[in-house]
């Protein structure tokens, strides 16, 4: 087995970092977070680059790219936040569905914007009384004619307020179906049309993207927007949750990275007592321990991102990956505020937003807990 990157990919990674560096720098990182502002140059930036046609095929105007090029171009991304990555990867897998589930005139209809970088796309799947259990949704989209008449309410859409975006909006639209999930369908829903109405939250995490209540107030939605089949949503929905996860796996190993990093060389030069703090028995064997555990994570998600690109079934492997790298990126955020002490509360040190950003990544994209009962599940143990 070669566990090495090929040329091009090592040639991709090393564009990614320089790209990063310049775009995504720590200092442009630290301010959109403490501004709560989007990252649109970035966003510019990356269209320019063509980066939002890498999960695209040729055949729509995409590069038709595999998932270890998508890995390593999330990693890097990541370096000094999650959200840098999330700016790209979010919209992007989100797009996946119009081409996996989409019709011809959908496809035509939305991936040219999307690739000149004119449209977004978000999901909306949690609700207020809805979040792991994501077949218990009540948001109800009745058909009249040639529209759905949509009503219900979002919560935690990350992104969904941008410009242009459009929300892959999961539905109710057989209330009496068993089970449940055979109800739900999935539709496009601009978030500009009439009815709709958006609420940013204020978390303490991903403040540069934004998560949004979203209301549906009588939203007349054509039937044309309709992803997939009538009551067959459940397949949209899982059809893209390997991407999701596996961006996940890779901006935790990029963030986690950076993190510890950061971390060692202040171990090196703070000092206590008459030596570097990194001499201590406990601070180095933490240290030490956090990096082995980094290196086998890494590598299992770049294992993971090989059986996507060779269309092996991954659904333990990404459950297990996205439960290990959110726990990797907690405890070396875990480690900074620790060693770091009181510096460590303060926007400069970047611990804090590494330690917010993992609090969220435990929660979001499939808590911890179910990715324990889905490993629990296909293992046999219950």
């Amino acid at each position: 087995m070669d566990f090495s990157f090929t040329e091009e990919q090592e040639m991709w990674r090393k564009s990614m970092e320089d790209f990063t560096e310049k775009e995504a720098g720590r200092e442009y990182t630290r301010m959109c977070d403490l501004e709560a502002r989007y990252p649109q140059e970035l966003w510019d930036a990356g269209v320019k680059q063509g980066f939002l046609g890498l999960l695209i095929p040729p055949e729509y105007g995409g590069m038709g790219a595999d998932a270890i090029m998508f890995t390593i171009f999330v990693e890097c991304l990541a370096k000094y936040s999650y959200e840098m990555a999330s700016v790209f990867h979010v919209p992007m897998f989100s797009a996946t569905n119009v081409v996996d589930f989409g019709t011809k005139e959908q496809q035509e209809k939305y991936l040219p914007p999307f690739l000149k970088g004119e449209q977004r796309f978000s999901i909306s799947m949690t609700e207020p009384e809805s979040g792991s259990d994501a077949a218990s949704i009540i948001t109800s989209a009745v058909l009249k004619d040639d529209h759905f008449l949509v009503n219900g309410q979002k919560q935690f859409s990350t992104g969904a307020h941008l410009p242009g975006n459009i929300m892959v909006t999961s539905v109710k639209t057989d209330k009496d179906a068993v089970p449940p999930r055979n109800g739900i369908s999935v539709i496009l829903v601009p978030n500009d049309m009439p009815g709709v109405e958006l609420q940013v939250l204020p978390l303490i995490a991903r403040r540069s993207i934004g998560t949004c209540s979203v209301f549906y107030g009588d939203v007349k939605v054509p039937r044309e927007n309709l992803l997939g089949e009538l009551n067959g949503g459940w397949k949209v929905l899982t059809g893209h949750l390997e991407w999701e996860r596996q961006s996940v796996c890779a901006a935790c190993c990029g963030e986690a990275r950076s993190t510890l990093e950061d971390i060692i060389e202040y171990a090196k030069t703070r000092v206590q007592f008459g030596r570097p703090i990194g001499k201590f028995q406990d601070v180095g064997h933490n240290l030490a321990d956090l990096w082995c555990e980094l290196q086998a994570v890494r590598t299992f998600t770049y294992r993971i991102a090989s059986m996507i690109t060779d269309h092996i079934p991954c659904v333990k492997e990404v459950a297990a990956g996205k439960l290990l790298t959110t726990q990797l990126l907690h405890r070396c955020s875990l480690a900074g505020m620790e060693y770091m002490g009181g510096y460590s509360l303060l926007p400069d040190s970047d611990y804090e937003r590494h330690w917010r950003n993992s609090r969220y990544l435990l929660v979001g994209g499939g808590a911890t807990e179910i990715q324990r009962f889905i490993l629990t599940r296909l293992l046999g143990l219950r």
